[in-house]
């Protein structure tokens, strides 16, 4: 089911999402901003055979800006955007006690939608998408942001991807390696401050 909801996510990109000119002065999103949300309309209007149900995000905070429901299953969708052309690339996913929440949520998938595109004169041109479960992403192309209590990021959204196919449960326990290194950085960071204060 996994590969069918992906599938049918990125025939429903492909098909809706157009190139689309940029309006001087009537714009107040950013470029990415506009991306996302209309991807977040095409699908929470794609309810159908497949999905049978979509929700919005509920507030600012939510993990999630879309949720689809297929067979019981309640799909997270978090969409984020990437300018091919930009110098670095570094962005957020989600916070990682989030994370921890939403892999051991029975009948519940956090997937990400990259959408690649780039500007041409105006024109906002829609390059391709990378659509992922949040555990097919190697471990070694993540990193922890130092924001909240830490904050999932790709390290480089301009390097290609890398994938993986050891399943949720595996994936996790790899993370959690990367989350112990975190924290120990962190408590270093946090005894050098209490000794400048010394």
């Amino acid at each position: 089911m996994n590969s069918k909801i992906k599938q049918h996510i990125l025939d429903l990109l492909t098909n809706q999402l157009q190139d689309f000119e940029l309006m001087d002065g009537g714009q107040q999103r950013t470029v990415g901003d506009l991306i996302e949300h209309k991807v977040i309309e095409i699908l929470f209007n794609s309810k159908g055979e497949i999905i049978t149900e979509t929700k919005k995000s509920t507030g600012k905070k939510s993990t999630e800006d879309v949720t689809l429901i297929s067979n019981g299953v309640s799909y997270y969708i978090d969409p984020k955007t990437h300018n091919i052309n930009s110098d670095f690339s570094m962005p957020n996913l989600t916070a990682i006690e989030k994370l921890k929440k939403i892999i051991h949520t029975p009948n519940c998938e956090m997937m990400y939608i990259l959408v690649n595109y780039e500007i041409v004169n105006k024109m906002v041109m829609i390059k391709g998408f990378d659509i992922f479960f949040l555990w097919e992403i190697d471990c070694s192309i993540l990193g922890i942001g130092a924001l909240g209590r830490g904050q999932l990021q790709l390290k480089d959204a301009n390097k290609e991807l890398i994938f993986t196919d050891k399943g949720k449960e595996e994936w996790f326990e790899d993370f959690k390696g990367i989350v112990q290194e975190f924290f120990q950085k962190q408590l270093v960071k946090i005894n050098k401050q209490i000794l400048d204060w010394k």
